[in-house]
């Protein structure tokens, strides 16, 4: 059953299935009386830099005390040429004091934008945040050996290119990843502008680009969720994703559809009251870290 409120589940579908900024903001607007007082208690460690560039900077949450606590490294999205890991006091903070005060360390990392930043430098640049994240983890209470990695959006997209690629194999280095409402192909023929801004144009590359096709030769651990008033662009993918993690291990794996909510609710309602979708995230983590 989900917890979403009553007043929140009836203004989503008013709110088109779309990723625009206006429906972002007003569900951001929704959720910011339910976020009071959820830093209470979490530390912060805010812009490490993890490279050179002005992009590569990661926020850190815990709260003090205790040693060998999973690390839950999260995403954003933002359509491949925009996003932020803290665009306002509350979020993406939100999801850092979540996992804080669920016992974890939460690292949040940015990355280069589109169109200077080409494929799959997005994906590079979060490998170098997990190499971060690895030789920083025990400064924070957190265990180098216990990391989860999530995206949501064109983070997931992101995610799972670090995740599969055979160049970059992150899935090596982490011990799950959970993907959100993200695409996991470089669509062939007409493309949006934001696409053609990281993926190029030439569809002669599509499959070379595409995380999807190199799943079959993966064994992480993958936890899929979409939500159900996702644009429809956004709700296949996750679908073609599922098939092809049966394909790889002929078992089902982990996917959550959130009921009544849009593309930015799901991250938006973690570390409120309304937290089904943060126990099934947060939970996802502990299973694969063994608790």
């Amino acid at each position: 059953m989900s917890s979403l409120p009553d007043h929140i589940r009836k203004i989503i579908p008013t709110l088109g299935q779309n990723a625009a900024p206006e429906n972002s903001a007003k569900i951001r607007e929704l959720y910011a009386p339910m976020l009071v007082g959820v830093m209470k208690g979490v530390s912060t460690k805010l812009d490490a830099t993890y490279g050179d560039h002005a992009r590569q900077k990661l926020d850190v949450y815990w709260k003090d005390g205790g040693q060998g606590k999973p690390v839950f490294v999260y995403i954003p999205g933002g359509g491949f040429v925009g996003g932020d890991k803290r665009s306002d006091d509350l979020y993406y903070g939100n999801i850092g004091a979540a996992a804080a005060h669920d016992g974890m360390v939460c690292v949040i990392a940015n990355y280069r934008l589109a169109p200077e930043a080409k494929w799959p430098l997005a994906s590079k640049d979060i490998e170098s945040a997990v190499n971060w994240t690895k030789a920083h983890a025990k400064e924070f209470g957190g265990d180098p050996d216990k990391i989860v990695i999530m995206g949501h959006s064109a983070g997931a997209a992101h995610v799972a290119t670090y995740l599969f690629d055979p160049d970059i194999k992150g899935e090596q280095h982490v011990k799950g990843g959970l993907l959100s409402s993200g695409p996991y192909t470089m669509l062939k023929g007409p493309k949006p502008g934001n696409f053609v801004a990281y993926y190029g144009d030439d569809d002669s590359v599509a499959d070379r680009r595409s995380a999807l096709n190199y799943v079959k030769d993966s064994k992480i651990p993958i936890c899929i969720s979409v939500a159900e008033y996702d644009p429809p662009n956004l709700i296949t993918p996750a679908f073609e994703m599922a098939k092809a993690l049966v394909a790889r291990s002929s078992t089902c794996p982990s996917i959550r559809c959130a009921d009544g909510h849009n593309h930015f609710s799901t991250v938006s309602s973690m570390g409120t009251s309304d937290d089904d979708f943060a126990k099934f995230t947060l939970g996802f983590v502990r299973q694969c870290v063994g608790g």
